[in-house]
């Protein structure tokens, strides 16, 4: 049986050890049907590094003798291009560029990834280069690579250029270090200039093919300026599915595994359909893709220790995909992002394929570049086509939970309640479905708001806020705006395929809003000492019809057939209204 390749990113290394792998090798004819110095990008764990070390191990010279040792029994063994294995390859990772040191351990750090880079190859293929190493007054990046170019150009032969991770350290360095990525990136900079080398590399006929990826085309204006040899491809049509998994690959995986035997096959599906698919990179597929190491991670937990992991969500993908967040976060106030979040939908914009640094700051342009910068980090995806533009919206689960750990932290729950308080009122709500403490907290929450969060604060910012603490207790599966033929429930709480045993209740919750200009502050006539009372009894008018709005509408979602008989556990359906910036007044109904 095959081992699972989760973490593992070398191709070689892959079939070496004989691990599964889902073919990819049908696409290298695609891309060689496309221009010749392509530039793709994917968000993180998409299996970027794995597929880019399959294009070096296919066009190396070297590895002509072992072709059916990587390649038998995959796509390319019948269908071989002319291409194949008649190349030197270049390959540089920008994954460990130094970026918290300034600038000229930056620059220093580049150089050695370069130079060693290009040391390699040219021990590498010494028998054809008839050179020891790369000398030591050329270890400087544009050097190097001017240098390599040289002495294969003299030789005859040809140069793939595979870079991988090319914007990883300007990721790093957007976040209060502009200056430096300016000084690096614009007119006469030291990594601008590497790209022009390696646009010089084409023009002499050396490279004859680059392939480059990152997670956002931002970099690639500002180091060529915007007209340039590179043709972004991230957004063919024919390439939706080049990287991650579709659906027919993860019933092969799981059939292969025999994972249906271990847990139950469909509520698997459901639960990787839930999490890890949704991410779409075409307005005109109908094919939603999987990210590729989110699945591994929860598969192979199953295989290994015959159970699902204890959180469905891996730790790294969280850690990668809240740095890709905080990218973002340079350029968009707490309150954009927040109506982003809340939206629940965004658009309709045109995505972008080039935008450089400068754009997103400039009001013309911010609106539609941050979009476009959130859907390449994998942050918002594709969700349908509306004229020559797209809507876009959150891809899955996991990306949500991101989401929602940015909202904790904008709204500040952690100042309203202790971590262990906020667990018991959970329990409380969960077990005994009782909810008086966790609308305690939710109260205290919003009053603590500042008048800015509380700028655009609405019916959406009303659930967002809940979906936070019941976020944080981590046990209820959240579906947000769930559909149904009624129209859409404002939140939906159920038990996840983890921990049911701790959910005896699920919750259907209708949030409403009473801005506070709308509020009466009649006087103290009654002797009230409770100061909520009295705002209570002053406003029980529009109290009264925004409640049997609400019930309405919770009611009309109950004769939906998938909300009614979607789990044995009881259903509780909960009426929320936030009165102005101070209190919530909750009922349940029957």
């Amino acid at each position: 049986m095959k081992k699972i390749p989760y973490g593992i990113s070398n191709f070689k290394e892959l079939r070496n050890l004989n691990m599964y792998y889902i073919d990819k090798t049908m696409y290298i004819e695609k891309l060689e049907d496309k221009d010749r110095y392509v530039f793709f990008i994917r968000p993180r764990r998409f299996g970027k590094s794995l597929f880019l070390t399959m294009l070096e191990a296919y066009y190396d010279m070297n590895e002509e003798p072992n072709f059916e040792k990587y390649f038998g029994d995959l796509y390319v063994e019948e269908n071989r291009t002319e291409q194949a294995n008649k190349y030197i390859v270049l390959k540089i990772s920008f994954a460990s560029v130094i970026t918290d040191l300034g600038k000229d351990e930056l620059i220093e750090s580049f150089d050695k990834i370069v130079s060693s880079a290009v040391d390699k190859c040219i021990i590498r293929y010494k028998h054809i280069l008839e050179k020891e190493e790369l000398p030591q007054d050329e270890r400087r990046a544009t050097y190097a690579l001017k240098y390599l170019s040289k002495i294969v150009e003299l030789k005859n032969k040809k140069i793939v250029l595979l870079i991988d991770e090319y914007d990883n350290f300007a990721n790093n360095i957007m976040r209060g270090k502009q200056k430096i990525y300016e000084e690096l990136m614009h007119e006469g900079g030291y990594v601008r200039t590497f790209y022009k080398e390696i646009k010089e590399g084409t023009g002499d006929g050396a490279i004859t093919r680059t392939f480059i990826t990152g997670v956002s085309p931002m970099m690639l204006d500002d180091v060529t300026s915007g007209a340039n040899i590179f043709t972004v491809i991230a957004n063919d049509k024919d390439l939706n599915n080049i990287l991650g998994f579709n659906d027919e690959e993860i019933k092969e995986i799981v059939d292969y595994y025999k994972i249906g035997e271990i847990v139950n096959k469909e509520e698997l599906f459901k639960i990787l359909k839930t999490y890890c698919n949704g991410y779409k990179f075409n307005e005109s597929v109908s094919e939603t893709v999987y990210n590729t190491d989110m699945v591994l991670y929860i598969l192979n937990n199953i295989i290994q220790k015959k159970e699902y992991p204890k959180k469905l969500i891996d730790e790294n993908v969280k850690t990668d995909y809240t740095r890709l967040r905080n990218i973002a976060e340079n350029f968009i106030t707490k309150e954009e992002m927040l109506d982003i979040i809340e939206g629940g939908e965004v658009g309709p914009i045109e995505i972008k394929e080039r935008f450089n640094l400068e754009s997103l700051y400039k009001k013309e342009e911010k609106y539609t570049n941050i979009r476009s910068l959130l859907y390449y980090l994998g942050m918002l995806t594709i969700k349908r086509q509306e004229a020559n533009a797209v809507i876009l919206g959150v891809p899955n689960y996991a990306v949500k939970a991101l989401y929602w750990e940015y909202m904790e932290k904008a709204y500040g729950v952690e100042a309203s309640a202790r971590y262990d308080e906020l667990k018991a009122a959970m329990r409380k709500m969960r077990e005994e479905g009782k909810v008086e403490h966790i609308m305690e907290i939710y109260e205290r929450v919003i009053k603590r708001l500042s008048n800015r969060d509380l700028t655009y604060f609405n019916e959406t910012s009303c659930k967002s806020i809940f979906i936070t603490l019941v976020y944080t207790d981590g046990v209820y599966l959240i579906e947000s705006e769930k559909e149904t033929n009624g129209g859409y429930t404002d939140l939906y709480i159920k038990e996840g395929v983890l921990y049911k045993e701790a959910v005896k209740y699920r919750c259907m919750i209708e949030f409403k809003h009473i801005k506070e200009g709308e509020l009466k502050t009649e006087n103290n006539q009654l002797g009230y000492t409770d100061e909520k009372e009295r705002m209570i009894e002053s406003n029980i008018a529009i109290i009264t019809k925004k409640k049997q709005e609400a019930r309405k509408q919770l009611y009309r979602y109950m004769e939906e057939h998938n909300v009614q008989n979607d789990s044995e556990k009881e259903l509780k359906k909960y009426i929320v209204l936030v009165l102005g910036k101070k209190y919530v007044e909750y009922e349940e109904i029957d």
